[in-house]
């Protein structure tokens, strides 16, 4: 005899049923999770981006930050902070934070049970050593 027998044809379609869920939640995580982990390397790159211009005091505070959010794909919704350090003279130390919101891809991450386990914002700072005074875009307190 071929087939399913007279009692089982709807089994497939339940067991279906049953694991669909699971299938579905395991794939829009791992496309929610890579797309989440593409933006945190976006953000890596804006903050290098960032520490590389105020390395060298090529600009403004304002137009630094322009250019760094045009280096970025996640660009609109970035937040870029600069800090020459204690002195802002050659050889201070300064920090740069970028910060942007996470965006999900399929809005898995934005479901009550998962949301948990999603930041809602990224950050990421990066330290440099001040190769010019901080003239353009800090303070301005060396001799």
């Amino acid at each position: 005899m071929r087939g399913p027998k007279r009692g089982e044809r709807g089994a497939t379609l339940v067991e279906f049923a049953m694991i669909a869920p699971i299938m579905f939640a395991l794939v829009f995580g791992i496309i929610d999770f890579a797309w989440i982990l593409g933006q945190y390397q976006d953000l890596r790159h804006g903050a290098r981006e960032a520490a590389r211009l105020a390395t060298v005091n090529t600009d403004t505070d304002a137009n630094m930050t322009t250019t760094v959010q045009n280096s970025m794909n996640i660009a609109g919704t970035a937040t870029v902070t600069f800090v020459d350090g204690p002195t802002g003279c050659i050889g201070s130390i300064g920090r740069v934070t970028v910060t942007a919101p996470v965006g999900s891809l399929t809005g898995f991450a934005s479901l009550p049970f998962v949301g948990a386990l999603y930041p809602a914002t990224m950050t990421s700072s990066v330290d440099f050593l001040l190769e010019q005074d901080s003239s353009n875009w800090g303070a301005n307190r060396c001799p």
